[in-house]
Formats: structure tokens, C-alpha cells, sequence
């Protein structure tokens, strides 16, 4: 590449047109990179109270509120909500999940981590547990465990699209284990048609790496 030259005698004003075109053509060429992020949290409603109990009405309307708040960013609110729920009843997973995913939101990673743990207990197969943990323990460093529940996860449900999607970024870019991340995004993409631009992109860079490894 050539080097950038401070006595060209020539200032950004005066570039030539077919520079500025070669300069337009390597952005888009750039933005056509589509970083890889995990699926951001996604808020999780309760088919069927944990509680063999069930839930007395009011705290039925406070969990529903506390969904809304998620929905709509009022995060403080949803927080209080929450909070109240798990104190009161605290063998009800929804507003463990809940409190775990807003906290992964906020950042607060060992909060969500102490929250999706207690969903877990509650439910040990619990695949929105599961795959929120593992993105909790993949921000933490902590690789290996990632690693491990994203694979019970997709045991359990082979079909959970998010899940081949955060685990093929796991493998992509922190397990440096190219083969496996491309088949994890190859089944994302299978499982999730509205999505198949952007893995298309992952799958076209990661054939072209594995490609010029083996060279």
C-alpha cells in the first residue's frame, strides 16, 4: 500500500475524481463487513407460573407492568417491578429471566448472572436461561463455560437459531475455530430467512479465511 506523502502538493480539495470514486467504492466495499454481535437480550414472558400455586391476580398485573417497562426502556421501573416479584415469589422464573436480561442489558453482568442462575435452578433446561447465561459468561471471559451451555442448549433444541448465531461468533472470534463457527452460521442462516443478508457476509469471510489458511 502506498504510503501517505506529506510533500504530494496536493490538499483534500484538489483529489482527482476517479480518487474520490476509488475512495466511495473501498467504504461501501468496508461497510459490507457486518460485525458479528450476540442477538441482544430479548424480553421473555411466562407461559405458565413456575409456582405450582399459580399467581394471585396483582401479581400477575405487576408482572405484566414490569414487561412493559422492559419494552418500552423504562428500565428503573422495571427493576422495582421485578424486584418485588422475586422477593414475593421467588419460585416464579419469569421475573428471574426478566431481572437477568434487563441486567445483561444494563451491563450489570454479575447481577445477571446471579439472576439467570436462579432461573436456571428453577428450570435447569430452560432455553432462554441458557442462552442468556452464555452470553453473560462470553462478556466475562469465561469461554470455556460459554461454550459449554450454548452446546446444551442446542442439544436440547437443535432449532434455536440465536443459539447457532452466538455460538458461531463464540467459535469465530474468541475460539479462533473457523470451521466450526461457519457451520453454526450456516444453520443460522438456514433457521432464520429474514437474517440470511448479514450471515451470507459471515459465511463469504469466513470461507475466504479458512481458504487462505489452507493455502
Amino acid at each position: 500500500m502506498p504510503s501517505r506523502s506529506r510533500g504530494s502538493g496536493c490538499s483534500m480539495h484538489c483529489v482527482r475524481p476517479i480518487s474520490l470514486l476509488l475512495l466511495l467504492l473501498l467504504l461501501v466495499g468496508c461497510a459490507g463487513i457486518t460485525p458479528r454481535l450476540d442477538a441482544p437480550p430479548q424480553v421473555v414472558t411466562e407461559q405458565k407460573p413456575a409456582s405450582p400455586a399459580g399467581l394471585p391476580e396483582p401479581a400477575q398485573a405487576q408482572l405484566r407492568q414490569a414487561i412493559s417497562a422492559m419494552q418500552t426502556g423504562d428500565e428503573a421501573q422495571a427493576v422495582l417491578l421485578l424486584q418485588g416479584l422475586v422477593e414475593a415469589y421467588p419460585d416464579l422464573l419469569s421475573p428471574w429471566l426478566n431481572l437477568g436480561i434487563l441486567r445483561l442489558r444494563t451491563g450489570q453482568l454479575e447481577s445477571a448472572d446471579a439472576a439467570l442462575q436462579q432461573a436456571l435452578r428453577l428450570d435447569p433446561e430452560n432455553p432462554v436461561a441458557r442462552h442468556q447465561r452464555a452470553i453473560v459468561l462470553r462478556h466475562q471471559g469465561r469461554f470455556k463455560e460459554a461454550l459449554a451451555l450454548y452446546q446444551a442448549l442446542l442439544a436440547a433444541h437443535p432449532d434455536h437459531a440465536l443459539g447457532h448465531r452466538n455460538l458461531g461468533i463464540l467459535y469465530d472470534l474468541y475460539l479462533n475455530q473457523p470451521q466450526q463457527a461457519l457451520a453454526h452460521y450456516r444453520r443460522y442462516a438456514a433457521l432464520s430467512v429474514d437474517e440470511q443478508a448479514e450471515s451470507r457476509v459471515w459465511i463469504a469471510e469466513l470461507q475466504r479465511r479458512i481458504a487462505a489458511e489452507d493455502r
